[in-house]
């Protein structure tokens, strides 16, 4: 019986460290899930502030992402992030989008 307590042992540990590792690695990846999302809403909020300076300061909405760009130095990683910017009216907020460019193709 000692025997088998020991083979039992020597067989857990590993066991134990390979748990151990999934759960770092979960977790780490969930961190960096959160840091993702969080960079995006940055840059969401980065050119909704750049639309609402321009209607401040111009009195309408800027007509495209360059306007924003060219004036109001509105800078976007454009290898990281898609936007898409939607004017209606001079006097309407525009609809803003901003997507991740790694989205669905796998790359990181």
């Amino acid at each position: 019986m000692g025997t088998g307590k020991k083979i039992l042992r020597v067989l857990l540990a590993p066991l134990a460290v390979a748990a151990a590792l999934v759960c770092f690695a979960a977790a780490v990846d969930r961190l960096e899930q959160g840091q993702s999302a969080q960079r995006l809403q940055q840059v969401e909020q980065a050119v909704r502030r750049s639309c609402l300076s321009c209607y401040a300061l111009e009195g309408a909405y800027p007509p495209d992402l360059n306007y924003l760009k060219d004036r109001y130095g509105l800078q976007i990683d454009e290898d990281e992030y898609i936007v898409r910017y939607c004017a209606v009216a001079q006097n309407l907020m525009p609809d803003i989008y901003v997507l991740p460019v790694s989205q669905g193709d796998g790359e990181q």
